[in-house]
């Protein structure tokens, strides 16, 4: 059994071990307690070896505790930047990152950092965590929510028609998608 005062009692008898680093974290998220997680998220990529993906989600998970916890938006990016740089061939990151810049209002960076993303969402494995990055779609929103604000209208309408039919996604995605067609006034 894995709660928190087993992971902790396991822990004290391996502390290096990356995995147990993270599954303590995730118990500790569990509980909304963001500091501790932090704590062991960090320890766990401290830990990690290059390839452990543990060590890439823990950044990603850093960074949305930093996010949560308001103004702290330096330390945001700069976990997003640490796992781009820990696997600069998985989407995830770069699409948390186009996610932040569009909270930013910060449309061109929403855009670039979408696309950036796509060029790695096809072919990889899903992470065995549910962060909320679903597929490549999920970059495609960001890419075609951000367009409508760089000037690139007929881009943007017509990608987010193309997501508003697609049966294949994620429902809130696309009724997303179909909310901001009639935002727009383009019908689907």
């Amino acid at each position: 059994m894995n709660t928190l005062p087993n992971l902790i009692v396991r822990l004290s008898q391996d502390p290096f071990n990356s995995d147990l680093n993270f599954d303590v974290a995730e118990e500790y998220l569990k509980l909304n307690q963001t500091a501790s997680a932090v704590s062991f998220y960090l320890r766990c990529v401290e830990y990690a070896s290059p390839a452990n993906e543990k060590g890439y989600m823990s950044l990603l998970r850093m960074a949305k505790c930093f996010d949560d916890q308001k103004g702290r938006e330096l330390s945001v990016t700069n976990c997003l930047l640490q796992a781009i740089t820990y696997d600069d061939t998985r989407p995830e990151a770069y699409f948390f990152m186009s996610q932040y810049f569009e909270r930013c209002q910060q449309w061109q960076e929403t855009y670039t950092w979408a696309v950036l993303g796509l060029g790695w969402a096809n072919g990889v494995d899903a992470l065995p965590n549910d962060l909320g990055y679903y597929g490549g779609y999920c970059l495609e929103f960001q890419k075609y929510i951000a367009a409508w604000w760089i000037g690139r209208k007929q881009e943007s309408i017509d990608g987010l028609k193309s997501l508003a039919k697609n049966d294949t996604i994620a429902a809130m995605y696309r009724d997303a998608a179909k909310y901001n067609l009639e935002k727009l006034n383009a019908g689907i």
